[in-house]
C-alpha cells in the first residue's frame, strides 16, 4: 500500500498532522515509537488554548483518537531510513517492514541525552529512565540516582521525595547553576555526589547498583540503586536523515514558513525544527501547516489548485 503522506513521529505535530492530512481526504499514517512524546512528561499543562488544566497523557491521547476517528493508521515502530523512489519515499523501520508514501512529515521531536555507558540499553526501561514525571510513582520508597544539572534535577527530586524515595543525586561539576539548588537538594533529604560520573550500570533483569568514578582522583566505588533517571536535556536526532534535509549547527531540521524542507515532499513539524519556542501549542500549529503544505504538495503533483485553507471540505 502507498499512503499519501507518512507522518514520522507521534507527539503534538505529528498527531496534529495526521488530524489536518486525515480531514483533507488523505491515506494517512503516524510512525512512533510513543504517543505524545515530550508532552507525557508534563503532568499539567496550563496553557494549551482552549483547553482547562490537563495532562501531557490526556492531551496527547485526545489528539489521537481525533485522528484515528478521521481514519488515520497507527504504527509502533521506529523510523531508521527513508529513501527516495519513483513513487515517493520509501521507510524502512526497526522491524524490517517498509512503508511507501508520497509524502513524508518528519516530526520526530527531541530524543533524550543518554550517559552512554555499559549496560544502559540493557536496562532501558527496567531502571534506567529518562522521564521521572512517568516513572516516578513505579520506584516508591526505593534507591534512586538522578544523573543531570540544573533545575530538572530539582523536578525529579521533588517527585521522589513526595514517594519517600532514597535519593541519590550524580553530577560531573559543583552544582552552581543555581546559588540555592544544592540546599532545597538537602532539604528533601538528597544525597549530592559531585564530581563524579556514572561509568556502568549492573543489573540483570533490573538495575541493582552503578559504578562511579570521580573525576578528580579517579577513585571508582558501586553505588547501591533500583532506578537511575537521567535529566540532562534533549537532542534532535537526525543523523539518520540529514542526508535528505538540510539541518543547522543543533541538528534541527531547516524548514520555510509553511514547514517545507529542502527537500521536495518531505515536510518537518515540531521540535526537530529550527523554529524557536518549543511548546505544545507551537509544534501542534507546525503540524497542521507541515499537513495543509503536504496537501497542496500532493494537489500540486496531480495539476490541480493548491488550498490556502482547511475549509474547503465545508464549503462544498
Amino acid at each position: 500500500m502507498i499512503y499519501d503522506v507518512l507522518i514520522i513521529g507521534g507527539g503534538p505535530a505529528g498527531l496534529t498532522a495526521a488530524v489536518y492530512a486525515s480531514r483533507q481526504g488523505l491515506k494517512t499514517a503516524v510512525i512512533t515509537i510513543d504517543i505524545g512524546g515530550q508532552l507525557i512528561m508534563s503532568s499539567k499543562i496550563e496553557n494549551f488554548p482552549a483547553v482547562p488544566p490537563i495532562s501531557g497523557f490526556e492531551l496527547a491521547n485526545r489528539i489521537l483518537e481525533q485522528a484515528k476517528t478521521l481514519g488515520c493508521e497507527i504504527f509502533y515502530d521506529e523510523a531508521e531510513e527513508i529513501k527516495e523512489d519513483s513513487d515517493g519515499f520509501r521507510v524502512r523501520v526497526k522491524s524490517g517492514k517498509i512503508y511507501e508514501s508520497k509524502a513524508i512529515i518528519l516530526a520526530i521531536g527531541k530524543k533524550p541525552r543518554k550517559l552512554n555507558v555499559p549496560g544502559e540499553e540493557k536496562l532501558a526501561g527496567r531502571g534506567v529512565s529518562y522521564c521521572a514525571i512517568c516513572d516516578a510513582p513505579l520506584y516508591m520508597n526505593k534507591r534512586v540516582a538522578i544523573v543531570g544539572w540544573g533545575e530538572t534535577i530539582y523536578e525529579a527530586a521533588t517527585m521522589f521525595h513526595k514517594n519517600k524515595n532514597k535519593i541519590y543525586v550524580i553530577s560531573p561539576s559543583k552544582i552552581r547553576l543555581q546559588e540555592e539548588l544544592p540546599k532545597k537538594l538537602q532539604r528533601l533529604g538528597a544525597e549530592i555526589i559531585e564530581k563524579s560520573k556514572i561509568e556502568e550500570i549492573k543489573g540483570d533483569l533490573t538495575v541493582k547498583s552503578v559504578v562511579l568514578k570521580k573525576l578528580d582522583t579517579g577513585e571508582k566505588t558501586e553505588l547501591q540503586v533500583d532506578g537511575v533517571f537521567v535529566e540532562m536535556g534533549y537532542i534532535a536526532d537526525t543523523n539518520w536523515i540529514k542526508n535528505l534535509v538540510n539541518v543547522n549547527q543543533n541538528g534541527e531540521i531547516i524548514v520555510d514558513k509553511s514547514c517545507r524542507t529542502s527537500k521536495n515532499g518531505i515536510f518537518a513539524a515540531g521540535d526537530v525544527t529550527d523554529v524557536p519556542y518549543k511548546q505544545a501549542v507551537i509544534a501542534a500549529a507546525q503540524g497542521a501547516t507541515a499537513a495543509l503544505s503536504a496537501y497542496n504538495y500532493l494537489i500540486s503533483l496531480e495539476g490541480g489548485t493548491e488550498i490556502r485553507s482547511d475549509w474547503r471540505k465545508l464549503l462544498k
